[in-house]
């Protein structure tokens, strides 16, 4: 299990602090402390667009499925939200009080859910005409690090140790204390009640939210305990960034030793590994298996497979 450098993409001036693509997988957007937002081909390396308007670090992004539409967020306190192909702002939506760490968005981007070093998660309806919250969650003691969304789930890491996930339809909250503050939580398939946990212990945890959360693996050998370092996952493979440069890769398996070493680990970064996520078609195409995007402290952002 391994991957080479496909492509080397440039722009940024210091830590890219996350890299997503789009729902085709043809194009990656960056977003870092440079408060700068790029789009960029994942095929070539080469620049589309730049979309600029943060007045801080811009710490997370998000894409509707659609491709039409951009969340971003940051330490300006505030969710930007952009039309992708002419880079022009939409809304800016206010309601947190502190940096805003993490952003999700529906498929249709009609619902765009925002987590906050203030503690809260914030819920914007885009077809309302009001800019403040549709709701905000507040169960969580310390600040939400991750989101991830689903037809009807949010799913809210924080550093309080707990994943919270809020029940759309059924308005009730599920929590499950991981014993060390979390930082990403990705899930590995729509289809699946796994969820990708990492934690500031140095670890990944798998849960199993069909039976109660509990943990059905652990995968170890990477470095996260002082830094929000994001992990992603699908059915066969889990991976991360470290705070040691490298990229790490780890094989699915939920049944004998629940502890399970990474398989490989990746080399072309310098400094601390922010992010790592997986080609959308990593599950479904071979050729795509794995074809990742990491972004890292030192401005680059690389192209996996």
């Amino acid at each position: 299990m391994g991957a080479r450098v496909l492509q080397r993409i440039g722009g940024h001036t210091g830590s890219v602090n996350t890299a997503i693509f789009d729902t085709t997988g043809d194009y990656v957007v960056s977003g870092g402390q440079d408060k700068r937002i790029l789009l960029s081909n994942a095929n070539t390396g080469r620049q589309v667009q730049s979309y600029d308007g943060h007045g801080w670090a811009v710490q997370g992004v998000a894409i509707s499925q659609d491709g039409s539409q951009l969340a971003s967020c940051g330490g300006d306190r505030m969710v930007f939200v952009w039309d992708i192909s002419t880079a022009q702002i939409k809304r800016k939506l206010t309601g947190h009080q502190q940096r805003v760490d993490c952003v999700a968005s529906s498929k249709d981007g009609t619902i765009v859910a925002s987590g906050s070093f203030d503690k809260t998660v914030c819920i914007w309806d885009m077809r309302a005409a009001p800019r403040s919250p549709l709701q905000v969650l507040k169960e969580s003691k310390d600040g939400v690090a991750s989101l991830v969304m689903t037809d009807s789930e949010i799913i809210a890491g924080s550093i309080d140790n707990c994943v919270r996930t809020y029940d759309i339809r059924m308005a009730r909250v599920i929590e499950d204390s991981l014993g060390s503050p979390v930082v990403s939580v990705a899930i590995p398939n729509s289809q699946t009640s796994m969820l990708a946990v990492g934690c500031m212990d140095n670890t990944i945890q798998l849960l199993d939210r069909s039976n109660d959360g509990n943990v059905v693996a652990t995968f170890v050998g990477h470095k996260c305990a002082e830094y929000r370092i994001q992990c992603d996952a699908n059915k066969k493979m889990v991976v991360s960034g470290s705070e040691d440069g490298f990229v790490y890769l780890w094989g699915v398996v939920t049944s004998g030793d629940k502890v399970t070493q990474y398989t490989s680990r990746l080399s072309g970064h310098t400094g601390i590994v922010n992010s790592v996520r997986l080609h959308p078609q990593s599950d479904s195409n071979p050729e795509k298996a794995f074809v990742m995007v990491s972004a890292g402290s030192n401005g680059s952002v690389i192209i996996w497979g």
